[in-house]
């Protein structure tokens, strides 16, 4: 099976079929459902977005969504709309498809107003839930703050899901709070501004144009 079937299989899979959650935006909030996810797929078929094995990331990041196009260290370019993977072995490297495949739907969907932030919140959220929902045995996967913090964001969420409410639960607000914080502070979402100058996701957005 190729690596763009695998993807397929997993966004059109029975996990995706159970995400479904609100988070919280200035003046409103973003509603994610399995059909959010679906959208991608449907972009993976078309050619709209491209899955493809990087040549040059570090293994250990797994995977990663190009929303512009980026240029190697050998001067060749990875083209925008890319969702590059290292490979899909196991229940992790799934709920990596999922993180990354919202990254995507957020830059198809042309969304607005959503900063980086709760958009690495929302995107950790899908990893946790997959992991959850597919029995990874949490030793696996919860041992960064972040993750231990997404699990209980999860955990809230499939508290609702197990009462048969068929409505979209809103994250539990203090745990979103506590995940976005620890998004804050994690060294790896650092970024590096116009000045040169490392500042942190709350104050950038994502390019989102389709």
């Amino acid at each position: 099976m190729s690596l763009e079937d695998r993807v397929l299989q997993v966004l059109n899979g029975p996990t995706v079929a159970r995400i479904r959650f609100r988070f919280p935006i200035a003046g409103g909030h973003i509603t994610i459902t399995p059909q959010t996810l679906h959208r991608v797929a449907r972009a993976v078929r078309s050619g709209a977005v491209i899955v493809r094995r990087p040549t040059d990331l570090d293994p250990t990041a797994g995977a990663q969504y190009n929303d512009v196009a980026r240029t190697r260290q050998d001067g060749t370019v990875v083209r925008a709309n890319t969702l590059e993977l290292n490979a899909v072995t196991g229940r992790f490297d799934e709920a990596t498809i999922v993180h990354e495949s919202l990254h995507a739907a957020y830059d198809v969907q042309r969304t607005a107003g959503l900063d980086a932030n709760s958009e690495e919140a929302s995107a950790i959220t899908c990893t946790a839930l997959c992991c959850r929902m597919t029995g990874l045995p949490l030793p696996r996967w919860t041992g960064s703050r972040i993750f231990s913090n997404a699990e209980r964001v999860a955990q809230t969420l499939l508290s609702q899901y197990q009462k048969g409410d068929r409505g979209i639960p809103m994250v539990g607000a203090a745990e979103w709070k506590t995940l976005r914080m620890g998004v804050l502070l994690e060294p790896a979402y650092f970024m590096k501004g116009p000045a040169g100058l490392f500042g942190t996701l709350a104050s950038v957005q994502y390019t989102h144009d389709g």
